[in-house]
């Protein structure tokens, strides 16, 4: 029963890690801006691949506190663009 523990730990943080990219891009997709949605989705990616190999659970810890702390700046910026970014000029990408 000892030699499972951690593994579940590994797990649950797994699971933990990629709820919170998840989050990440489901925030990302809520900006009308492309450019400020293309940020968010290649800040999560290159974040989660640059820390892809963290073994330390503290290092992990401190990576998941942060990446939650920009989860929450990122949802208060969607709903400031939700609210004021429909005044600004279409992305040459989104001009049809």
């Amino acid at each position: 029963a000892r030699c499972t523990r951690p593994r579940r730990r590994m797990a649950s943080t797994r699971a933990a890690a990629l709820a919170l990219y998840r989050s990440l891009l489901r925030t990302g997709r809520e900006f009308t801006d492309y450019n400020v949605r293309e940020y968010v989705k290649r800040r999560a990616r290159e974040g989660f691949i640059a820390n892809r190999a963290l073994s330390a659970s503290d290092a992990i810890e401190r990576c998941m506190a942060d990446g939650a702390a920009q989860l929450e700046v990122a949802r208060r910026q969607a709903a400031v663009y939700a609210l004021y970014g429909k005044f600004s000029r279409p992305s040459a990408m989104e001009v049809t």
